[in-house]
């Protein structure tokens, strides 16, 4: 059977775990009942939910992720075994009680999660913005930087801003996704505009007008998208500033803006850098600390950049020189492989759903395989246990 590294080099595994018999071990169980909690509400995770899994209604779950911010393979499961549920992990814990003692009277505090490929960094941004929602803070939510670097569905030169190029179908999307995460909290905060915007001589959306009417501007007019989202998070800073209302800013594959190259490419087949997208303009200043009332959490991956990239997880190198000051001061988090605790809680969640059904997923010996096999690496284990 063909599985895959951590570190995406492909080996062969000749399983033994699946092709012994019941009858060469003993079927002593370990499967308990702790990995599970029965504390929904994110804002409350401690280090007692450490290693549990806790679950997500269907209805949260489209108003969160239906734009994105569950990775491909984990969604996938997620839908096959009927029910989204996360596992709280150290890393999120450390970020909630982070955000729960916040003073949100200073600058705000910036916090980079980092790690190996497929530890769990976008399942830990998922945890964090439902901790978010539950806590009543705008969300603003980018779900993977480098769809807007290497599959872009269409750049355009920017009309208003000069060499400077539009992300107008992503644009669209993303404030699709804004609405649908924020609609209910953005109508009871009745946030209006501080300015006028001119977008050409007969549009314009005038000071006072519900923040409301420049998303749907947005959303049907693609020419104009992008300088919408620039507006409307420039009007979300204001607010904040102002106490009118409390953002969370979560990123995931940060360090993509900063990449040395993308797949956009002018008429003379040059390359267009990301540092020259507007959207990034845009998210760079929603990312400065020079505003409060707010916290920004981002991410860094290796597979964010190209693959001469990669040889480092850690924040100093996958960021560079510029992203890295643009950052400075933050704090890092790191998400590592799952604990002994995690892994057991991991292998218990899909016995209990029957996504491993083997007999000897239940013992010692077998879990031992599969960890030794998996490294006990979120995305390895996962691949491991596929039917498929």
């Amino acid at each position: 059977m063909i599985r895959f590294s951590p570190t995406g080099k492909v080996f062969r595994v000749w399983r033994r775990f699946s092709s012994l018999s019941a009858n060469t071990m003993p079927l002593t169980e370990t499967i308990t009942n702790t990995f599970r909690t029965n504390e929904l509400d994110p804002i409350n995770h401690r280090k007692d939910h450490d290693g549990r899994f806790y679950s997500i209604s269907q209805s949260v779950k489209k108003q969160l992720f239906s734009g994105g911010g569950l990775p491909k393979e984990y969604k996938e499961l997620s839908e096959t075994l009927n029910g989204l549920s996360i596992m709280v992990r150290k890393p999120a814990i450390e970020l909630i009680t982070y955000l729960n003692k916040t003073n949100f009277d200073a600058p705000v505090n910036r916090y980079v999660l980092y790690g190996k490929t497929g530890s769990g960094k976008s399942v830990s941004l998922a945890h964090i913005l439902h901790y978010g929602s539950n806590a009543g803070m705008v969300l603003v939510h980018v779900p993977w930087v480098p769809n807007w670097v290497r599959f872009p569905k269409g750049c355009t030169p920017s009309v208003i801003h000069p060499n400077k190029y539009d992300h107008p179908i992503e644009s669209v999307e993303w404030l699709r996704h804004f609405s649908t995460q924020n609609g209910p909290l953005m109508q009871k905060l009745e946030l209006k505009t501080t300015e006028t915007y001119a977008w050409s001589k007969r549009e314009m959306t005038a000071v006072g007008s519900p923040l409301s009417e420049l998303i749907d501007l947005g959303m049907n007019r693609a020419k104009h998208a992008t300088d919408c989202v620039t507006a409307l998070l420039c009007e979300l800073k204001k607010a904040a500033l102002s106490k009118r209302c409390r953002v969370l800013v979560v990123i995931d594959g940060f360090n993509s803006f900063f990449s040395p190259k993308s797949r956009v490419r002018r008429e003379d087949k040059s390359i267009v850098l990301p540092t020259e997208f507007v959207l990034t303009d845009a998210f760079l200043s929603l990312t400065r600390n020079d505003w409060n009332n707010g916290a920004i959490v981002v991410s860094v991956d290796a597979s964010a950049h190209p693959s001469e990239l990669r040889e480092s997880p850690l924040p100093r190198y996958q960021l560079g020189k510029q992203g890295f000051e643009h950052l400075d001061p933050f704090i890092p988090i790191e998400v590592p492989n799952y604990s002994e605790k995690e892994f057991h809680s991991q292998i218990d969640y899909y016995v209990e759903r029957n996504w491993l059904q083997q007999p000897k997923a239940r013992t010692e010996r077998g879990r031992a395989e599969l960890s030794f096999t998996s490294g006990n690496h979120p995305l390895s284990l996962m691949k491991l246990v596929a039917p498929y």
